[in-house]
């Protein structure tokens, strides 16, 4: 049996803990952002490209003729939209590098804080036990900070728990912030853990170059070409 104490200085606060620092490291990130040139430079960028995912995806809809013209209107030698000349690079704006750098502060520095008082006040402790079987390739995550070979791998810790609590609580954080708040928490933790490096910025000019490589190479075939045809031809 679980002590009830544990369950209610242990347990409870470190979930109450969790949504806190959570609600605030999200509207530190909303006070903290800037609005920039370089968003909207990037949201045309999107835009465009989206423009020619489309053409790509439904140009069999088009007649050749039309969908032809189209395709040089992107990908045309000397005045496609895909070929203009692109200066610079969002990882050399110093805006984007300074956003990019408060992303890291208010996601990495709550997350270490959070992880060093838990396993100070709370090392060793066992708080819950999950109502199902597990492998013990689960051990090592579901008990950090306990290192007991013999206890079921069902029993969680209190850093496990806390880890639980970050992961499993998007949907009540989806509620209470909106899913535009909310952070991608798997990859805050596998910047934490070491396990992954942070994502790049945007590169235009290779996003262009990909999407024009993957324009050029279709090869287009209406679905519309003698419609009239093969529906009569149908139903005669």
């Amino acid at each position: 049996m679980l002590d009830a104490k544990i369950r209610n200085w242990v347990l409870i606060p470190i979930l109450l803990v969790s949504i806190l620092v959570q609600i605030s490291r999200t509207w530190v990130q909303v006070l903290m952002k800037t609005d920039s040139a370089t968003d909207a430079d990037k949201l045309a960028h999107m835009q465009l490209l989206g423009r020619s995912a489309r053409l790509r995806t439904n140009g069999n809809l088009l007649v050749t003729s039309v969908f032809q013209s189209r395709r040089d209107y992107f990908t045309k030698k000397g005045g496609g939209l895909l070929r203009k000349k692109l200066e610079g690079s969002p990882m050399q704006d110093p805006n984007s590098m300074m956003e990019m750098m408060k992303g890291n502060i208010t996601m990495m520095v709550p997350n270490i804080v959070m992880m060093g008082w838990v396993s100070y006040f709370f090392n060793g402790f066992v708080l819950v036990k999950v109502p199902f079987m597990l492998t013990e390739g689960f051990k090592e995550m579901l008990q950090r900070g306990v290192e007991l070979t013999t206890l079921d791998v069902s029993y969680v810790s209190s850093l496990s728990w806390y880890f639980l609590a970050v992961f499993g609580l998007r949907g009540l954080f989806g509620l209470i912030l909106g899913d535009n708040q909310l952070p991608d928490e798997a990859r805050l933790m596998q910047q934490q853990m070491g396990m992954g490096a942070n994502p790049m910025a945007f590169d235009a000019k290779k996003a262009y170059k990909a999407e024009r490589t993957a324009l050029d190479y279709v090869e287009h075939k209406c679905s519309l070409e003698n419609a009239e045809a093969n529906f009569l031809r149908k139903y005669k």
